[in-house]
């Protein structure tokens, strides 16, 4: 960990580094529950999730399952990503963050118009 090196400007990454050989990893494709179990048992903070050619596809870590444990209502996607929702006005400016949003994969708008005459 690059945070407890006493000179970290002239140390280079591969001192610090576990190597590839002693890394704890899932392969692609694990259960949620699995990469957690992994997780538990090995006491890691992070698991890698690796394709079968050794590219890292995803990272699970600790604190997904704290925030599962705190958060078990939370309202997920069908791949079990939060869903996110923005809050607009009524304001012909706001067609535009509108756009914005779809775009960027916004799974709800809600439409503000505290006034109720627009």
């Amino acid at each position: 960990d690059t945070d407890f090196l006493d000179n970290r400007t002239s140390t280079q990454v591969g001192m610090v580094m576990k190597k590839i050989e002693h890394l704890t990893v899932a392969e692609e494709g694990i259960e949620l529950v699995q990469a957690n179990q992994i997780i538990k048992n090995t006491k890691l903070g992070k698991l890698p999730v690796v394709t079968k050619s050794g590219v890292l596809a995803a990272l699970v870590a600790r604190t997904d399952l704290r925030k599962h444990a705190d958060f078990p209502m939370a309202t997920k996607d069908k791949d079990g990503s939060l869903m996110v929702a923005a809050a607009i006005g009524t304001r012909p400016s706001d067609r535009d963050r509108v756009r914005a949003l779809v775009a960027a994969g916004v799974d709800a708008i809600i439409v503000d118009s505290s006034q109720g005459d627009s």
